[in-house]
C-alpha cells in the first residue's frame, strides 16, 4: 500500500464510517467534527499500518478494539455504545466490501485492483466511500435515527 492511499483511503473511510453511527443515533456530527478528524486521522493511521505490517486472522479484532477504544475516548461515551456504534461500522464496511466489491471484480480482476494503487482508491471509493455518504443522506432526508440516550460517562 503506498502512503497516499492513507490520505484517499483510510482516513475518509474512517471518518464516514463514524459519521454513519453518529447519523443512526442522532450525534450532531457538527458539534463533534474536530473529535471526528482526530478520530479519522488516529483509526485511519492504525487502519493503514494493520494493513502493512499484519497479515493474521486478528487484525479484524484489533482494528474492532482500536476503534471502540477510540470512540469510547475521544467523545467519551458509555463502553457499550462505543461497542455498538464500532460493531455497527465494522458491519457495513464488510457488507459493502462483500455487496459491491466482488461485482466490481467481475468488471476489473480483483488482482489487478490490488496490484495498482489507483485502482485500489477507485474500488474504494465506488464500494465503501460513495454508499457511505448515501446511507448517511438517506437517514438525514428520512430523519431515520435510533432514539437511544448515549449517554457520556
Amino acid at each position: 500500500m503506498t502512503w497516499f492511499s492513507y490520505f484517499l483511503l483510510s482516513v475518509p473511510e474512517a471518518f464516514l464510517l463514524l459519521a454513519v453511527s453518529f447519523a443512526l443515533f442522532n450525534i450532531s456530527v457538527k458539534k463533534n467534527l474536530k473529535s471526528m478528524i482526530i478520530f479519522a486521522i488516529i483509526y485511519g493511521g492504525v487502519s493503514f499500518s494493520l494493513n502493512i505490517f499484519m497479515d493474521t486472522s486478528i487484525k479484524p479484532l484489533i482494528s474492532l478494539t482500536v476503534f471502540t477504544l477510540l470512540v469510547i475516548v475521544l467523545f467519551r461515551l458509555k463502553v457499550l455504545y462505543g461497542f455498538i456504534i464500532g460493531i455497527i461500522s465494522f458491519i457495513l464496511l464488510v457488507l459493502f466490501e462483500l455487496l459491491l466489491l466482488l461485482p466490481l471484480s467481475q468488471v476489473i480482476p480483483l488482482e489487478q485492483i490490488v496490484a495498482s494503487p489507483w485502482l485500489r482508491i477507485l474500488a474504494g471509493v465506488l464500494t465503501i466511500h460513495l454508499p457511505l455518504l448515501i446511507i448517511i443522506l438517506v437517514i438525514k432526508k428520512f430523519k431515520l435515527s435510533i432514539k437511544v440516550p448515549l449517554v457520556k460517562k
